[in-house]
């Protein structure tokens, strides 16, 4: 009589057994397919951003960071260092993609991302040096633009100033010609008198030689 009970407890805890298996077993299940759901959101953000699809890839991929913090974040982190760096992102940030993959770097020791994300770092770092190099020179271009036409206002004025003196220069030489011209007149009109008087003299030493000769007939 002691025996059934017994049987029944074992049969019990073996349905039990039974029961937390197939709950380990369905949980794993739903785990891996619920993993299968962000690998084929991450194949799909890498799709998207080979097809150009950028706004669509940054969703996917933020999706799988967000809903897989531990088991496909590093492979999330590194796809959005990849789309912020890409050279046709209308809306590509250096920034942003060195965070990725310093994040990977920094939180994911043992990630198999993590060699590639350190390239990419020194890839990103360089990158961001010569475009403020290259920020740099374009606002000594703009300076040096600005400086020449400064000159060349300057010297389109001194040019100017130049043209001035000379019509100022012209002007003097012209009024100096003028007065000597008018001196000349004068002295000429000056010895034209004289010639005139000279010459009136004359006529009146003729004219008294001419009475002297008519009283002496």
């Amino acid at each position: 009589m002691g025996t059934k009970p017994t049987r029944k407890r074992k049969y019990f805890l073996l349905h039990l057994a039974c029961l937390g298996l197939l709950s380990f077993i369905i949980g794993g299940c739903l785990h891996f397919s619920k993993k299968l759901e962000g690998q084929k959101l991450l194949e799909e953000g890498m799709a998207g951003m080979i097809d150009h699809q950028y706004e669509a890839s940054l969703t996917k991929n933020l999706t799988v960071l967000n809903e897989f913090p531990l088991s496909l974040s590093d492979q999330a982190l590194f796809q959005l260092g990849l789309l912020y760096a890409h050279p046709e992102n209308p809306n590509q940030n250096y920034q942003k993609s060195l965070g990725s993959f310093n994040k990977i770097l920094n939180e994911f020791s043992e990630s198999r991302f993590r060699h590639r994300a350190q390239l990419w770092t020194l890839f990103i770092g360089d990158a961001i040096d010569k475009e403020r190099k290259i920020a740099i020179l374009n606002d000594e271009t703009v300076s040096l633009k600005k400086t020449v036409e400064q000159q060349k206002i300057e010297t389109s004025l001194l040019q100017k100033k130049v043209e001035i003196r000379k019509n100022v220069d012209l002007i003097d030489t012209l009024e100096k010609t003028v007065d000597e011209q008018k001196k000349e007149i004068a002295e000429l009109q000056d010895h034209i008198e004289k010639l005139k008087r000279v010459d009136l003299k004359i006529e009146e030493e003729k004219q008294k030689i001419l009475r002297g000769n008519e009283d002496i007939e």
